[in-house]
Order: C-alpha cells, then structure tokens, then sequence
C-alpha cells in the first residue's frame, strides 16, 4: 500500500511540475474591472500583470483608438505562425499557439483597458516549467509587429 501512494504522489507532483499556465486567466477583480492573469512564478509565461521580474513584461501602448487598432490586433495575431483564435470580443482576444516540433499548446490574451488606453498581454506555456524564453519573444515579436503597423507606441520600457 505504501508503494502504491508513494506513486500517486510522484504522479502528482509531475502532473504539477509539466503543468503550467492552463487556459484563459481573464477575471473580474473586486472593482468590477475586468483584467488578465498575473504568472504562477515560473518561468514559462510573461504577463504585464506579473509582479516577479522575470515574469513581468510591459503592456501595448497604443498609438491609435482602438476601434482601429483592434482589427490590426486580431491581423498581427493571426499573423504568428500556427495561431488560432479560440475566443474573442470587442475587449478581448484569446488566441492558442502550437510549437513547431512536438505542438505543445502556448497561450496568448490580450485585453483592452480603456483608462488607460493599452493592451495587457500574457502569454503562457500549458506544459512544462520553462519555456526557453519563448513566450516573451513571441510577445515582444507582436509588439514589434504592431509599432510596423503604427498601432502600438514604440517607446516601452
């Protein structure tokens, strides 16, 4: 019996160590403001709500209103290899992004936020602890995609 749960727990904890950011993270806070998910702290995901330095990464400043920059969201989107749209609105853009090699699922949210005129991004991997840097590439790779198009200031931090 002893073996058995020994196992279990093993099993468990690498079910824990392969998962990583799963799914949407777009929640209501407290002040009935929607916004997306910080990181769990690993470094397999980049958000602009990190608070963990190596997490963090900055928002989209836009440079246009958004009723013209969101179509060119969506397009510059698209435009990263092997990306699908899973959810969408006016505000909100949930997008699921396969590697190359062995189709490992990324996520990438993005979020308007009206008062402050800006985008917040996250992107995660859903397995594994480390991602080789590859969501914050991805993500800094639609920010330059974006200030081509003019939607997005270039002047981040």
């Amino acid at each position: 019996m002893q073996s058995h749960n020994g196992s279990l727990f093993a099993l468990l904890f690498m079910v824990f160590l392969l998962s990583g950011c799963v799914g949407k993270t777009l929640e209501r806070t407290t002040e009935n403001r929607l916004e997306i998910g910080s990181c769990v702290g690993f470094p397999n995901c980049v958000s602009s709500n990190a608070s963990v330095f190596y997490n963090h990464i900055e928002p989209f400043p836009l440079a246009m209103s958004k009723e013209e920059a969101w179509p060119l969201v969506r397009e510059a989107v698209l435009e990263i290899p092997r990306a699908v749209i899973d959810e969408e609105d006016d505000l909100y853009l949930h997008a699921k992004i396969s590697s190359i090699v062995f189709h490992f699922v990324d996520n990438l949210e993005l979020l308007y936020q009206a008062d402050e005129h800006l985008i917040e991004v996250r992107s995660s991997s859903v397995l594994g602890l480390y991602d080789l840097s590859a969501n914050r590439r991805r993500v800094e790779a639609l920010r330059k995609a974006l200030i081509a198009k003019g939607v997005v200031r270039g002047n981040h931090v």
